[in-house]
């Protein structure tokens, strides 16, 4: 209970008004399950190869704790280090397409200190089975993590379809990407009841 009240206190929707808040369709988190996240991508014409989610509660809080933000990304290079795309502190993820578009320079940025790759995906699991994602020894040129939510409504498709979008286009170009679609709602499997769900506080 505690870890869901933190998730609750991290997702606190500063500026936002309620009118904006439901033309969005972003609603009150519920339990997912595969085929809930399935349908749900499906309707908006979104990847469903291979759905990730946090394989608990703790792992949930952990990754609201590190303020990424939904719908958010967050980008590795070749060596599996973190790379910020932002060009300054300040800048919110509508930078993520500015940075896809040129997204062959991530060689050239200095990567995060003390950022890894392998801090990102440890608390993974596959959604269709929970079973612990291990990843494939295959290089990439570059390795981007992609966090969204179903509560999220639209703006999953306005964002997320975006920059997928952007990664084939960069495929074409000869990058070799590797995506995890990871998802940042409450999971059936973690056998926690609706009563124990964080309700967000919209202004």
């Amino acid at each position: 209970m505690k870890a869901l009240l933190l998730t609750a206190l991290a997702l606190h929707f500063i500026g936002c008004s309620r009118l904006a808040i439901w033309m969005e369709g972003v609603k009150q988190p519920a339990l997912e399950d595969y085929y809930s996240l399935t349908e749900f991508l499906l309707k908006f014409e979104m990847d469903t190869a291979d759905i990730l989610c946090f394989k608990d509660t703790n792992a949930l809080n952990n990754f609201y704790l590190k303020r990424i933000g939904l719908p958010e990304s967050r980008f590795f290079n070749s060596d599996k280090n973190l790379v910020d795309y932002r060009e300054s502190p300040e800048d919110c993820n509508g930078m993520v397409s500015v940075f896809l578009e040129k997204v062959e320079a991530i060689k050239n940025k200095p990567p995060v200190p003390n950022e890894y790759l392998s801090d990102y995906i440890r608390d993974l699991v596959h959604e269709q089975d929970q079973r612990p994602f291990v990843l494939e020894q295959e290089p990439y040129d570059l390795y981007l993590a992609v966090y969204w939510a179903k509560f999220l409504g639209k703006v999953n498709k306005r964002k997320v379809f975006e920059w997928l979008s952007l990664v084939e286009d960069a495929r074409k170009r000869g990058m070799r990407i590797r995506v995890f679609n990871i998802n940042a709602d409450y999971q059936t499997a973690w056998k926690i009841k609706k009563t124990e769900l964080p309700e967000f506080r919209f202004k």
